[in-house]
C-alpha cells in the first residue's frame, strides 16, 4: 500500500480562507496549504467541479497526481445527521443550503468523502492535543465570527435526533431583538460572538482596528460587558453538562490584549455552586491554523475504522 492511501487530505473551511493538509493516522501533517474560500464557493459555477478540480491540483502538487485514502471537509455550517449534506451556512452565504457534498465530491473524485461541522472536527484534534481522550464529557466553546460548540458525551460527539446538536450560540436570549444570520432573534451570538464585536467597534471605537479592540478598549463598561456575556456563555453549557473539561478557543481568545484571566473569572462567577464550580477545569485550544485539518483526519479515521460512527 503506498504512502498517500494512508494520508487523509483535511480541509477545514473558513469565512476567508479553506485550509489543506495531509494527515497520517498519527496526526502527523504535511503539506498545509491555505486557499481562497470565495474563489470556490462563488456564485458562477458549480462549487463541486470547483472543489474537485481544487482537490487533483493540490494533489499534483504534493503527491505526484495521486489521491489520498480520503477527503474529510470541516464546515461551518449545520449538517444533516447522516454527515452527507451541509444543510445551512449562515455565515458564508456562497456555499449552497442543502449540498450533497458526500454523494457530489465523492463521486467526481472516486474516494470517500467525509464531512462533519468545523467545530466537531476543532474538538477531536484538541481531545488529542490535550490529553483528553479518556473522559467521558468535554465541551468545547470556540468564539469566532459566531460561538462554534461541540460536546463530547459518553465518549462520542453529541449530534441530537437531527445531526444539529450543541448550537450554544443559537440559544434565545431573553429581551434580545437582534436576528442573526441563522434567520431567529435572539440568537446568543447576536451579542457574544466576533459579529457582535465588530457592532460595538463600529458604534463605540470606529477609530480603532477590531484587532486591537480589547488591548485599547478593555477598561470600558462596553467591553467588560462583553467578556462577562461571554463567560456567562461558558457557564450556561458548564451548568448543563458538568463537564470533566471545558475547551476554550477561537480567534477571539487569541486577539491581542484578550482578558483570559477576566473571562475565567465571569465563567465561575455564574457557575452554579458548590458543583460543578468548585472543581470547574477549563482548558485552552493551542492556536493554530491546521488545528481543523488534522481534526478532520481525525474524523474520517475513526469512520473508516468504525463505519457505524457519526
Amino acid at each position: 500500500m503506498s504512502a498517500s492511501e494512508r494520508l487523509v487530505l483535511g480541509i477545514d473551511i473558513g469565512g476567508t480562507n479553506m485550509r489543506f493538509a495531509l494527515v497520517d493516522e498519527q496526526q502527523n501533517m504535511t503539506a498545509f496549504e491555505r486557499l481562497d474560500t470565495q474563489s470556490i464557493f462563488a456564485e458562477v459555477g458549480h462549487p463541486t467541479e470547483k472543489l474537485a478540480e481544487c482537490i487533483r491540483t493540490y494533489c499534483g502538487r504534493h503527491l505526484d497526481g495521486a489521491m489520498p485514502l480520503a477527503v474529510s471537509i470541516g464546515f461551518p455550517s449545520t449538517i444533516n445527521r447522516e454527515r452527507t449534506v451541509v444543510v445551512q451556512t449562515p455565515n458564508i452565504a456562497c456555499i449552497p443550503d442543502n449540498y450533497a457534498v458526500v454523494e457530489e465530491l465523492g463521486s467526481a473524485l472516486g474516494i470517500p468523502v467525509y464531512i462533519n461541522r468545523d467545530v466537531n472536527n476543532l474538538l477531536f484534534f484538541d481531545l488529542v492535543d490535550l490529553g483528553l481522550t479518556s473522559c467521558d464529557c468535554v465541551a468545547g466553546i470556540y468564539f469566532g465570527t459566531g460561538i462554534g460548540n461541540a460536546v463530547l458525551v459518553n465518549g462520542k460527539i453529541m449530534l441530537g435526533r437531527n445531526g444539529v446538536a450543541a448550537e450554544l450560540g443559537h440559544l434565545p436570549v431573553y429581551g434580545n431583538k437582534r436576528v442573526c444570520k441563522c434567520g431567529n432573534v435572539s440568537c446568543l451570538e447576536t451579542v457574544v460572538s466576533g459579529v457582535a464585536l465588530e457592532s460595538i467597534q463600529a458604534e463605540h471605537f470606529p477609530e480603532t482596528s477590531i484587532k486591537k479592540i480589547f488591548a485599547e478598549h478593555m477598561d470600558s463598561g462596553i467591553m467588560q460587558e462583553f467578556v462577562e456575556g461571554m463567560g456567562q456563555a461558558v457557564a450556561a453549557e458548564v451548568n448543563l453538562f458538568d463537564p470533566d473539561c471545558v475547551v476554550l478557543g477561537g480567534g477571539l481568545l487569541q486577539m491581542e490584549g484578550f482578558p483570559h484571566a477576566m473571562l475565567e473569572a465571569a465563567v465561575h462567577r455564574y457557575a452554579r455552586k458548590p458543583y460543578p464550580e468548585n472543581n470547574l477545569e477549563l482548558r485552552y485550544s493551542r492556536p493554530n491554523q491546521a488545528n481543523g485539518t488534522v481534526g478532520a483526519a481525525i474524523y474520517a479515521f475513526k469512520r473508516m475504522t468504525d463505519p457505524k460512527y457519526l
